[in-house]
């Protein structure tokens, strides 16, 4: 069996990637501050910020699966000011470099990179950073892949938590979306990793497209909550910076947003 490294592997969408690798008789090896219990997996004490392990990790891997990111939006679950002026480069930038030159040594023969839609289009910052770590993925020499999704169901729904004490949601209608679901998406990366290494591959978002006014309503019809939508419409200059958020001609995932709310929120939001 070859080894597969995943950074990130304890993510939401690092666990979607490690279950669909391991269905397919991968060896599993993950790179986490805080290693979990699973004997199945082969777990590396590190830290991709320091640099901490990484050396470890990669030697003997045959793939490498880099789906650690940090954006502090999608830990907390929502945006402030900051967030819209500085990212934290510390893990996409520094720590794809590191692992980036830690592969070349190790002869790893092959790097995918898990990035998201429209990137180097944008110009919010945070996804400024991961477009400079694509940019050193293209950059590098070991044998390359980029996999690229659209926004996950799994943060549009932590966001729309966070919402659901407030009384009055404000949200665009003229923001076009087509968010996915992270496990089929994780599907798409185990088939990269078995294809190999294939350059900037094809991107990946879900089956439908539509706004965020829309996504709410049926966020809240799917929770059993009324809250009144204040509908408003972006400026042309915050669309461009935001970037494409759909990808009509790529690759769609099956499952839809209401499915995905039917399946129920981890924590019930407020009532």
């Amino acid at each position: 069996m070859d080894t597969v490294l995943v950074t990130g592997g304890t993510g939401h969408l690092g666990r979607d990637i490690v279950t669909q690798l391991q269905q397919r008789n991968y060896r599993v090896r993950i790179l986490a501050r805080t290693p979990g219990q699973d004997p199945a997996i082969d777990w590396i004490r590190g830290d991709l910020a320091t640099g901490e392990g990484v050396a470890e990790a990669v030697a003997g891997a045959h793939t490498i699966v880099h789906a650690a990111t940090l954006s502090p939006a999608a830990q907390r679950g929502g945006f402030r000011l900051g967030d819209f002026f500085r990212s934290p480069p510390d893990v996409d930038v520094q720590g794809t470099r590191r692992l980036l030159a830690e592969a070349k040594q190790a002869g790893a023969e092959h790097f995918l990179y898990v990035s998201i839609v429209g990137v180097q289009a944008s110009r919010i910052p945070y996804s400024r950073v991961k477009a400079a770590a694509e940019n050193l993925v293209r950059q590098a020499e070991p044998p390359w892949s980029i996999v690229s999704a659209t926004g996950f169901y799994w943060l549009l729904g932590r966001f729309l938590d966070n919402l659901a004490g407030r009384r009055i949601w404000p949200l665009p209608t003229n923001l076009p979306m087509q968010p996915v679901d992270s496990a089929d998406f994780a599907a798409y990366v185990a088939e990269c990793v078995a294809a190999g290494p294939g350059g900037a591959r094809e991107g990946f978002g879900g089956p439908q497209i539509l706004t965020p006014v829309q996504l709410a309503q049926q966020y809240q019809d799917a929770r059993g909550i009324r809250r009144r939508i204040l509908r408003l419409r972006l400026p042309a200059a915050a669309i461009r910076a935001a970037g494409p958020q759909t990808c009509p001609d790529c690759r769609h995932g099956q499952t839809t947003w209401a499915q995905w709310l039917g399946r129920g929120p981890a924590d019930p939001p407020m009532s």
